[in-house]
C-alpha cells in the first residue's frame, strides 16, 4: 500500500478543488481501473470500466497505466476529479447515478464527462494553479484564469471528439450534465469563485460543440473521399483533423490513404494481388497508369510516407495490430517497386504480418486483422514463388472468415482464374434519395451552405444541415495547364437516427449481409478506423453517383449516403 499526498489543485469537470485528505492508492487488479471494495464487483463498476476502456482505446492508449480511473463511494471533492500530475481520475458513485438519469443517453453522458477528464490528464491541465501560486501578487491572475477557461474549452472539444471516435454521441450532453451536477451537489457561482460562472460554463460547452461539429464534418468528408478514391483530397482533410486531434486511428488512416494513393501508380502487370490495406478491390483490377520515373518516384515517396504514419500510430499504441498489418503491406509494395531491395522489404513485411498475428491472438475484436494478416503472408509467399504456402495462407484466412473476398480473390489470381471477382454490375439507383431529391453543393460561396472552409484550408469545403441529414461538399482542382480539371463532390448523409428506408427497404441497424442481399456485391469496399464502407455505383454516367453504406465494427448499418461527382 502506498500513500500519495496530492498537494496540488485538481481539475473536476472544470471545478478546481484541493483534496480534503491524503489519497490512499492500493495495488489494483487492472492496469488502468480500480474500485473501492464495496463497488468492485458491482454492475456499475463493470459499466463505467467498459466506457473508460472504449475511450482509451479510441485514443490508442488501452494498455497504459495512466490515466488510471478509480471508482469510489466519494471523492471528497466532487463528482469526478482529475489529477493530471500523476495521471489519476476519481469518479464517485453519485456521478454514475447522475449519468443514469439520462436514460437512453446514460452511456453517452458517462463518455462525455470521462473523456473531458481524460483530456485534462492527456493535456496536463494543471499548470495554471502552480503558476498562480508562484506568481500571485504580480497581476497575472486574470491571464491564468483565461488559460484555465481555454483548458475547459479544449477538454470539451477534444473530449467530444474522443467520445465520438469511441462510438458515443456527445452532443447536447454537457449543459444538461452541468445543471444536474449543480443541483445534486448544491453548487453556486459564489462557492466556485475561481471558476467560470455556471451559465458561462454552459456556453463554453455549447461553443465547443459547434466547433466539434465542424471538425467531425471535416473528418467525415475525408472518410467518404477515401471511399471515392479521391485520396489526395482525403489526405488534406485528415491533415486538418490532425491539427487538433491526434490518435492512432488518424495516423493509421493517413498511412492507409498514402498507401492507396501509391497503389494507383502501379500497373496490374506490376502488382497482381489485392493487399489487405487495399480495401477498394475494384481499382486493383482495372488498367493502371503507365509506368515511368515520375510514377515510380511518387509511389515510393507515398509508401515511405505511409510507413512513417503507421509507425506514428504505433507510438500511440504499440499493441495495435492494424498498424503492423498495414505497415507490412507498404513494405511489400515497396519491394515490388524497388526490385533491388525486394528481399529486405519483403522480410520486413513478413515480420510485420507475424507481429500483427501475435497481437491479434484470439481476440474477437481483431479477428478481421488476423485473417488479413494471413492474406498478406499468402501474397508474400506468392511473390517468393511459393504457391503451396500461398494457397495454405489464403485457406487459413478463409477458415477464419468463409466469405473473405480478399482471400478468395487472391487465391483465384494465384491460380490464374479469369475474372477473379466475378461480374459486378452497376445498379439503377435513380429512385434512391435521402429526405429530398438531389442536392449539390459546388461553390465555396454557396449561400445554401451552413459551414464553409476556413481560410487556411486548401480545398473548398461546405456543409449544410437538414432535419434528418447533412450535405457535405468538396471542390478541388487537379492537374496543371491544359490538364487542369475541377471535381465537385456532394455527399448527402443520413442522420444517426434516420427513420426512413432506402429504395430497397434497408434501414439503420440492418447488418452488412442484409445490405448485400438487397444490393448485391459492392463496387468497392473500404475500412477506416472502427467500421467499414460498401460503395455502389449508379449506371447513369452523368453525373457519377451512387450509394455508400457505413457499418460499425459489429457490422451494423449506422449511416448511408448518396453521392454525386461533377467534373
Amino acid at each position: 500500500m502506498k500513500t500519495v499526498l496530492l498537494a496540488f489543485v485538481t481539475t473536476c469537470l472544470g471545478f478546481y478543488y484541493l483534496p480534503k485528505t491524503d489519497l490512499v492508492i492500493t495495488k489494483t487488479e487492472e492496469l488502468d481501473f480500480s474500485a473501492d471494495p464495496e463497488l468492485a464487483t458491482t454492475y456499475k463498476a463493470k459499466v463505467i470500466q467498459g466506457v473508460f476502456k472504449k475511450l482509451k482505446n479510441a485514443k490508442g492508449d488501452l494498455f497504459s497505466r495512466r490515466p488510471h480511473l478509480r471508482f469510489v463511494k466519494e471523492t471528497g471533492s466532487g463528482v469526478a476529479v482529475a489529477y493530471p500530475k500523476i495521471g489519476l481520475i476519481m469518479l464517485e458513485e453519485k456521478g454514475y447515478d447522475i449519468c443514469t438519469s439520462f436514460g437512453k443517453d446514460s452511456l453517452n453522458a458517462m463518455a462525455v464527462f470521462l473523456s473531458h477528464e481524460l483530456v485534462h490528464c492527456y493535456e496536463h491541465h494543471d499548470w495554471e494553479e502552480y503558476f498562480a501560486s508562484e506568481f500571485k501578487g504580480n497581476g497575472l491572475g486574470n491571464a491564468v484564469k483565461d488559460d484555465a477557461k481555454e483548458d475547459e474549452i479544449q477538454a470539451d472539444y477534444l473530449g467530444g471528439f474522443l467520445s465520438y471516435q469511441a462510438g458515443f454521441n456527445p452532443f447536447g450532453i454537457m449543459p444538461k450534465f452541468l445543471d444536474k451536477v449543480y443541483d445534486q451537489y448544491n453548487l453556486t457561482d459564489a462557492k466556485l469563485s475561481k471558476y467560470p460562472k455556471k451559465e458561462e460554463r454552459k456556453n463554453i460547452s455549447v461553443e465547443s460543440e459547434e466547433k466539434l461539429k465542424k471538425l467531425l464534418k471535416i473528418f467525415e468528408m475525408g472518410n467518404y473521399l477515401a471511399v471515392l478514391e479521391e485520396y489526395d483530397d482525403a489526405l488534406e482533410y485528415y491533415y486538418k483533423v490532425l491539427e487538433d486531434f491526434q490518435s492512432r486511428e488518424i495516423y493509421n488512416n493517413l498511412g492507409v490513404l498514402s498507401t492507396l494513393a501509391a497503389m494507383k501508380k502501379f500497373t496490374p502487370k506490376e502488382n497482381t494481388f489485392l493487399y489487405p490495406v487495399e480495401l477498394d478491390v475494384q481499382s486493383r483490377l482495372r488498367p493502371g497508369t503507365k509506368d515511368g520515373d515520375l510514377e515510380k518516384e511518387y509511389r515510393e515517396e507515398k509508401l515511405t510516407e505511409a510507413i512513417g504514419f503507421f509507425e506514428k500510430a504505433r507510438q500511440f499504441d504499440n499493441f495495435y495490430p492494424i498498424a503492423y498489418l498495414n505497415e507490412g503491406c507498404a513494405h511489400a509494395l515497396l519491394g515490388i517497386s524497388q526490385t533491388e531491395y525486394s528481399d529486405l522489404e519483403w522480410a520486413d513485411a513478413e515480420s510485420a504480418a507475424q507481429h500483427a498475428i501475435r497481437l491479434a491472438g484470439d481476440n474477437p475484436e481483431w479477428k478481421p486483422t488476423l485473417a488479413n494478416s494471413k492474406v498478406l503472408l499468402g501474397i508474400l509467399s506468392a511473390l517468393n514463388k511459393d504457391s503451396l504456402s500461398a494457397n495454405q495462407f489464403f485457406k487459413e484466412a478463409l477458415q477464419l472468415d468463409s466469405s473473405h473476398f480478399l482471400a478468395k480473390t487472391n487465391q483465384n489470381i494465384l491460380n490464374d482464374i479469369k475474372n477473379p471477382r466475378g461480374g459486378i454490375k452497376k445498379l439503377n439507383l435513380s429512385a434512391e434519395q435521402i429526405e429530398t431529391a438531389r442536392f449539390v453543393l459546388n461553390k465555396v460561396t454557396d449561400k445554401k451552405a451552413d459551414i464553409v472552409a476556413e481560410p487556411d484550408f486548401t480545398i473548398e469545403f461546405l456543409a449544410k444541415e437538414f432535419a434528418e441529414s447533412t450535405a457535405l461538399g468538396n471542390s478541388s482542382t487537379k492537374g496543371t495547364g491544359g490538364n487542369r480539371r475541377k471535381l465537385d463532390t456532394t455527399i448527402r448523409l443520413t442522420s444517426s437516427d434516420y427513420k426512413q428506408a432506402s429504395a430497397k427497404d434497408i434501414i439503420l441497424g440492418n447488418n452488412r449481409q442484409q445490405v448485400e442481399e438487397k444490393y448485391g456485391e459492392p463496387f468497392a469496399f473500404i475500412s477506416l478506423g472502427n467500421g467499414s464502407f460498401l460503395r455502389y455505383l449508379d449506371q447513369n454516367p452523368n453525373p457519377v453517383s451512387g450509394l455508400i453504406f457505413q457499418f460499425n465494427e459489429e457490422n451494423e448499418l449506422v449511416q448511408w449516403c448518396k453521392y454525386w461527382q461533377i467534373r
